[in-house]
C-alpha cells in the first residue's frame, strides 16, 4: 500500500536542492568562480595530494646520514624563506613547503632512532621546522585572468553607452522621440 502525504492549496512547499559535489557541501565558494578557474584549482589540489601521497621513506639511513640530510634540508628551507621575504614568489614559497614536508618525515625517522639528535638539530627553530607548512594559495592561469578582465572591460562598456538625448515634446503625444 502506497502512502501520500496531502497538501494543503495555499502552501507552496520548496524543498531544498541537495548539492552534488563535494565542493559546495564544503562550502569553499569555488562554484562561485568561472569554470576554467574552478578546473584548473581541483587539478592543481588535485596534483598537490598524489604528491603527499608517492613521498617515499627511507628506513635503510644511518643517523649520521639522517642528521647530514637533515641539516642540508633545514638550511635549504631557511635560503627558501629568505628569498620569498624578499621577492614574495609563490614558486619559492611552494618548493620551501616541500622541504618542510620532507625535513618533518625523515624527522620523525630520525627522532624515532635517536631523539637527542633530533633535538640539537631543531633546537631554536621549532617554529620554523616542525609547524605546518605555510599555505600558498594556488596561483590562476595569466590567460584566465586577461579574459576575466577582458570580460569585465566588455560588461563596464555596454552598461556606459550613452543615451539619446531626447528633448521635450513639442505635440504632447509622446511620440517625439520618434521624430
Amino acid at each position: 500500500m502506497m502512502q501520500t502525504q496531502a497538501i494543503p492549496w495555499e502552501f507552496n512547499l520548496r524543498l531544498p536542492r541537495k548539492t552534488t559535489s563535494k565542493v559546495k557541501e564544503l562550502g569553499s565558494g569555488i562554484h562561485d568562480l568561472p569554470a576554467e578557474v574552478a578546473v584548473v584549482v581541483e587539478k592543481n589540489l588535485a596534483q598537490s595530494q598524489a604528491e603527499l601521497t608517492s613521498v617515499p621513506s627511507e628506513s635503510t639511513a644511518t643517523v649520521a646520514e639522517l642528521v647530514e640530510r637533515l641539516t642540508t634540508i633545514r638550511e635549504r628551507i631557511w635560503r627558501l624563506r629568505a628569498l620569498f621575504a624578499v621577492t614574495l614568489s609563490h614558486d619559492t614559497a611552494i618548493e620551501a613547503n616541500q622541504y618542510v614536508k620532507l625535513f618533518q618525515s625523515l624527522g620523525a625517522e630520525l627522532q624515532a632512532k635517536d631523539a637527542a639528535e633530533f633535538a640539537k638539530l631543531t633546537t631554536g627553530h621549532e617554529a620554523l621546522l616542525m609547524s605546518p607548512p605555510v599555505t600558498v594559495r594556488p596561483t590562476i592561469p595569466l590567460a584566465t585572468q586577461l579574459w576575466c578582465e577582458m570580460r569585465w572591460e566588455a560588461a563596464q562598456q555596454r552598461s556606459t553607452r550613452p543615451i539619446r538625448n531626447i528633448g521635450p515634446d513639442t505635440i504632447h503625444d509622446g511620440m517625439g522621440q520618434f521624430l
